[in-house]
């Protein structure tokens, strides 16, 4: 179904289930998608008229309809004729009129999700399902100009409106003049509201049976036999009898206006705030999704690392990946060849198995599959099997055919055997060899985050007047005030073009294909080094504040230069034991901040160690009380030989609290070598890239003494 599906007669027509686009392509009609209310609204550039008819569905959609509704340039008129329950009362209610047909009906209530899990975890998911009530009672308040609060408890009863009520209450701004529409009994539609989540079981099972991944979209209705297929729901209260007339809801204390008040900035805020989490959310479900989706073909094999980002680049939904992914591997079957059923075929097994043995081999790895490969010994002998001409040595011709052969993967994506195993081998020694070399930048910085683009995200620092006060006689409580900060991290990007050329495999061995990487692999170290430790040298501002990291005013600075001694440790230790928390009002908040890491650069490496290592000292006076309580990190990239360092500064750092945040781009948590499409019989060309982020995020857990 497309959105012109939903035009008829100049009007656009919404009937029947709110659902993701996926479901939509999928059935032949009953539904609508966001997409498809964008694409018909398009088609006017003025006043529009929508009739809506629908028991509800997926919020997250409700929401996306709600917000192409409003962002519309002409006046769009809604007219409720049957019922907007739900996620369907959602989305209508930035249209600049609202009618009611005069037997119709309006529902709104309170999210749920079918759910199972630990106590801490069902904990977690019911504060997430107060957020999201408290968002889509904002939505109403904001319409019908009620407090979100008494919204809020309209929801928590699942509040059915007559066309008169919902004028009354402020949900609609008028009964339609036209004809009135026959709508169905409360019961009915009460019945239809349930009937839409088995229209979704049906999507479900059917994506199922085929073999697709089906989405899992949050609902607006929900039955108990549909807990393991569809996730995320609400569910009409089993305390609701249907009756032959609605429930009315409580009228307001005074006449509302039929003028819809205009939505208070803070609530848009609100609003676009929560749909862009929402769709970074997803796009980073969608991205872990399919790589998950690929991981045990790419162990196989039968995608490399370069089809599957190929997918992701495309812009597939989660649930068409499979189906694209399967494309790719069906391109790369060898055909079949003429001569009738006898002929001899390869299957895509023994294909599997020959790959992965013609890598291990490369690898010099002889024990399983690459046992059949024992004679691969040179870059050179790789060629000649993928040409086909047997284990003698090659001759020049035969190296070329080897880089254009394409019998195995068939070529999917321009990538030929040769590049295909080669970058594959690459890739593996190359994250090998990152795993095994230390991030020496993980003394000053925390858990790296995974973030799902390049955009500068921001980490949030939550705080404020949160001592404990005494309750009042009556039984109230002080009212706490947060307060936050935050601080931006923005991904870099950077790489390399590497050639393998027709040279290169003529006059070297595997060890190239060892080496490579293991020269890439120190590059993204050295890379994430010098962005961290950049940032301590140089004494990078923090975003919050816009202040050094290392400042008089954040604490952490020494006021007087000195070496590393008891003293001076000392006083270090002091400052940190008396950093108080973000935002407390309270002098004695105290964070008890204790160091446990004393960072030098290669100059003071002895002082350092003299310090820290346990000795008998011969008078009580003598005794360093902090031997065995700090770590020595040496780091070169401090010292002087180094642009901007010092060779007599020196820090303490707490691994309770570390000053530097770090990132990864979500599944991209190493360096990758990947084959730029293209085959050519002098060489193989290949990117080289590496994704990392760093920021000075917290003061609190560092101190810096200048030294002497």
């Amino acid at each position: 179904m497309e959105g012109s599906d939903l035009i008829l007669n100049g009007e656009i027509i919404l009937e029947g289930d709110v659902l993701p686009h996926e479901y939509c392509s999928y059935l032949d009609g009953g539904c609508f998608s966001a997409r498809m209310v964008r694409e018909a609204l398009s088609r006017f550039d003025g006043a529009v008229a929508i009739r809506v008819n629908s028991a509800g569905g997926s919020p997250y959609e409700g929401e996306a309809i709600r917000a192409a509704i409003e962002a519309h340039p002409g006046q769009v008129t809604v007219i409720v004729g049957g019922v907007a329950a739900s996620a369907a009362s959602l989305m209508i209610m930035s249209a600049d009129r609202i009618e009611m047909t005069a037997g119709s009906f309006l529902m709104i209530h309170n999210p749920s999700r079918c759910l199972c899990g630990t106590a801490s975890e069902l904990r977690k998911e019911a504060d997430e399902l107060d957020k999201l009530a408290r968002v889509y009672a904002s939505v109403y308040a904001a319409r019908s100009g009620r407090a979100v609060e008494d919204v809020m408890r309209m929801m928590d009863e699942e509040t059915y409106f007559g066309p008169e009520d919902a004028v009354a209450a402020g949900f609609a701004d008028a009964i339609s003049g036209a004809t009135p529409e026959i709508a169905p009994e409360l019961a009915a539609v009460m019945s239809a509201h349930r009937g839409a989540l088995s229209r979704l079981q049906m999507c479900a099972r059917s994506f199922a049976a085929e073999g697709h991944p089906a989405p899992t979209p949050a609902l607006s209705q929900a039955d108990p036999a549909a807990t393991e297929e569809i996730q995320t729901m609400t569910t009409p209260n089993p305390a609701v009898e249907p009756t032959a007339s609605p429930a009315p809801a409580q009228p307001p204390a005074q006449t509302q206006t039929q003028t819809p008040p205009t939505v208070p900035p803070t609530t848009m805020q609100a609003d676009a705030e929560v749909i862009a989490a929402r769709a970074v959310q997803d796009e980073r479900e969608r991205r872990r999704g399919i790589l998950n989706m690929a991981q045990p073909s790419m162990r196989a094999g039968l995608l490399s690392q370069a089809q599957v980002e190929a997918v992701i680049d495309e812009g597939v939904s989660l649930a068409s990946a499979g189906n694209r992914l399967m494309a790719v591997m069906a391109a790369a079957e060898p055909p079949i060849p003429a001569g009738g059923a006898g002929a001899a075929r390869i299957t895509r097994d023994e294909t599997d198995t020959r790959i992965e043995g013609l890598i291990s081999a490369s690898m010099r790895d002889y024990s399983g599959p690459g046992q059949q490969f024992r004679d691969i010994k040179t870059i050179q002998h790789l060629a000649m099997h993928l040409s086909g001409s047997g284990s003698r040595f090659p001759e020049g011709r035969a190296i070329a055919d080897g880089f254009l052969s394409t019998r195995m993967m068939g070529g999917a994506h321009g990538v030929s055997d040769f590049a295909y195993i080669t970058t594959e081998v690459m890739n593996r020694y190359l994250i090998r060899e990152y795993d095994r070399r230390a991030a020496i930048w993980q003394v000053v910085a925390g858990e790296p985050r995974r973030v799902s683009d390049f955009r500068e995200v921001h980490g949030v620092r939550f705080g404020g007047d949160l001592a404990l006060k005494d309750v009042k006689e009556n039984g109230e409580y002080e009212q706490a005030v947060l307060e936050d900060q935050a601080e931006g991290l923005k991904l870099v990007r950077r790489g390399r073009t590497l050639t393998l050329t027709f040279d290169m495999v003529m006059n070297d061995d595997l060890d190239a294909l060892a080496e490579l990487p293991n020269e890439f692999a120190r590059q993204a170290r050295r890379m994430e080094n010098d962005m961290v430790w950049a940032l301590i040298r140089t004494n990078a501002k923090t975003k919050s504040d816009g202040k050094a990291l290392f400042h008089a005013d954040h604490k952490n600075l020494a006021a007087a230069a000195g070496p590393i001694s008891v003293a001076t440790v000392g006083a270090a230790r002091k400052a940190m034991w008396e950093q108080t928390a973000f935002g407390s009002k309270d002098a004695e908040d105290f964070l008890q901040v204790t160091p446990d890491r004393l960072i030098v650069p290669p100059a003071l490496e002895t002082a350092a160690l003299q310090f820290a290592t346990a000795t008998t000292p011969v008078k009580d006076a003598e005794t360093n009380p902090f031997k065995g309580t700090l770590t020595p990190f040496v780091v070169p990239n401090l010292g002087t030989s180094v642009s901007g360092g010092s060779d007599s500064a020196w820090y303490l750092v707490s691994s309770d609290l570390p000053p530097i945040s770090v990132a990864y781009l979500d599944g991209y948590e190493s360096p990758t070598v990947q084959t730029i499409e293209g085959m050519n019989p002098d060489k193989v060309t290949m990117n080289a890239r590496h994704i990392f982020g760093a920021a000075p995020t917290e003061f609190r857990g560092a101190y810096r003494n200048a030294g002497q």
